[in-house]
């Protein structure tokens, strides 16, 4: 595993906090900063993996509270909403 400096470690944390795939977020690494990071490399950054589960409290702290920004921000977003997508099924299935 290559040492990986602080602002790819952040955009790591940042990414999986969001739900992105560990396949996405090692592309997006690749395109971001030109580096080859293994989605194995990534899984590391996710507390609530197996291979993350040793992961400082720093990083931690930071997945968090941008787990949970990322979750208010999201429930703001109607589309977001179950309701408010089973009701344009719904209409879809009236018509």
């Amino acid at each position: 595993m290559a040492a990986l400096k602080d602002e790819v470690k952040l955009f790591i944390v940042n990414a999986l906090a969001c739900f992105d795939a560990p396949t996405q977020v090692s592309i997006a690494v690749k395109e971001e900063f030109g580096l080859d990071v293994s989605r194995q490399q990534v899984s590391c950054y996710d507390p609530n993996t197996y291979v993350g589960r040793n992961l400082s409290q720093k990083w931690r702290t930071i997945f968090e509270k941008t787990r949970t920004k990322f979750r208010a921000t999201a429930e703001e977003i109607p589309i977001a909403s179950k309701a408010f997508r089973l009701r344009g099924l719904g209409r879809l299935g009236s018509i």
